[in-house]
């Protein structure tokens, strides 16, 4: 063998050795994450009403991308960047957030993003609760996006959120080996009052 071809087998071989460790080290953050997320899912069992008569329905309520948020409502695994943990949403448009919280008065949803994906995500942002459209609009100077007021319901049950992405990328489009089709780099949530 030669030296170029050993040179090749070694690299090779790291190669293999590298996809394996990455593999296990995916499979150990998702082990990682159904703990937690059994944890979450125990965890509000006491705390959910059974009736808005017997429990009142707090005025706020918050998502972060360290809780549970399953694949099924547009989330990729949990990663980590230097403002804390993110989820990129995709692979499809829309997002979902459920949530219990009072719906007597308005509501603002406020969301902060890691990334927008695609520079255009950032002008056309828009969510969806009650079959009603809601558009997002920067709040200061960063990645902070505010919905306008979410008008009141008075029938009891979760509120459904729906983000709507329209701009969906992948970044093996310029050429990095990550083929996952990707929205935005999500972060947080926030169900208020106006």
């Amino acid at each position: 063998m030669t030296n170029e071809g050993a040179i090749a087998a070694d690299a090779a071989s790291d190669t293999e050795r590298l996809r394996a460790e990455v593999a296990e080290l995916r499979a150990r953050l998702d082990s990682y994450e159904r703990i937690l997320q059994l944890r979450d899912a125990a965890l509000p069992a006491t705390a959910t009403p059974a009736s808005a008569e017997t429990t009142a329905l707090p005025t706020t309520h918050d998502i972060a991308a360290d809780q549970l948020l399953p694949a099924q409502d547009g989330f990729y695994q949990l990663e980590w960047g230097p403002d804390g943990a993110l989820r990129w949403t995709g692979p499809d448009h829309d997002v979902h957030f459920e949530a219990w919280i009072d719906r007597s008065a308005p509501l603002i949803a406020t969301f902060r993003l890691f990334h927008f994906g695609t520079p255009d995500n950032a002008k056309a942002l828009a969510i969806e609760v009650d079959g009603q459209r809601y558009p997002l609009h920067h709040q200061g100077p960063g990645k902070v996006m505010r919905s306008e007021p979410i008008a009141p319901r008075d029938t009891d049950g979760p509120t459904r959120v729906t983000l709507h992405v329209p701009h969906i990328h992948s970044p093996s489009d310029h050429g990095a080996a990550d083929r996952r089709r990707l929205g935005v780099a999500f972060q947080t949530l926030r169900l208020a009052r106006d």
